[in-house]
């Protein structure tokens, strides 16, 4: 719940930031990603591996919430992508005694600057994590920890018609400080309509590599990479 309450919040400062902005020209992008996750999480103890695979992602996905917002102005971007999952992975992973079950809940929050410009421009920004986990192990109680951390990351972005309502969007960047390192990939395709908006599509994955010795008394572990196919249709 505290992360759904973070992903709400996080919805009603992009709403109210894009606006706000006047004279920018602004875009909102409710989407969906067929996200898939394969990696390791460990509480304590008590690790166990995760691989959700795309065509899985419907039976275990128990909610989501995401949406990406974009303010223009004479080249200067201002953006934000909110992603929240929540997944209940319905394979079993066999440990000392029995098997372990594990529930996923994550806010992936960017909020950032970039110019687009040719061949290739520029982004900073935050990404933010808020995550719970959760692994039951058959033969003891189940262990809830959830921590948040925040990313400073960098990159490169370009966008690109490659048609007459055609556009290719690219992004890549590595990001560090809270995790040991965070890395997100997209390729977007955006189709413009006849009224203006647009229907977009493509590839996004964040890959992230974080560690603490303690949370509530126990170490915490997410080396995981989330990863999919995206859709939406873009408000212009």
């Amino acid at each position: 719940m505290k992360n759904l309450r973070s992903a709400e919040f996080a919805v009603a400062v992009l709403f109210a930031a894009s606006a706000s902005a006047q004279g920018w020209d602004w875009r909102v992008t409710p989407y969906l990603w067929t996200t898939g996750v394969e990696g390791e999480t460990a509480l304590g103890p008590v690790a166990r591996d995760v691989d959700i695979e795309f065509s899985d992602i419907v039976d275990v996905l128990s909610g989501a919430m995401l949406i990406h917002v974009e303010a223009e102005n004479d080249g200067h971007i201002a953006f934000g992508d909110l992603a929240w999952l929540a997944v209940e992975p319905e394979d079993e992973i066999a440990t000392i005694g029995g098997v372990a079950e594990a529930e996923l809940d994550a806010a992936i929050i960017e909020l950032g600057y970039a110019r687009d410009r040719a061949p290739f421009g520029f982004e900073v920004g935050l990404r933010y994590w808020d995550l719970d986990l959760e692994i039951d192990p058959a033969l003891a109680a189940g262990i809830v920890r959830g921590d948040t951390w925040a990313d400073v990351f960098g990159g490169i972005r370009s966008t690109r018609d490659i048609g007459e309502r055609w556009a290719l969007t690219t992004r890549a960047n590595l990001g560090a400080g809270g995790s040991d390192l965070s890395l997100g990939l997209q390729m977007e395709f955006a189709r413009q309509l006849a009224g203006g908006n647009a229907i977009v599509g493509g590839l996004r994955i964040i890959d992230v590599d974080y560690e603490t010795e303690s949370v509530r008394g126990a170490p915490f572990v997410l080396d995981a990479t989330f990863f999919g196919l995206t859709g939406g249709f873009r408000f212009d």
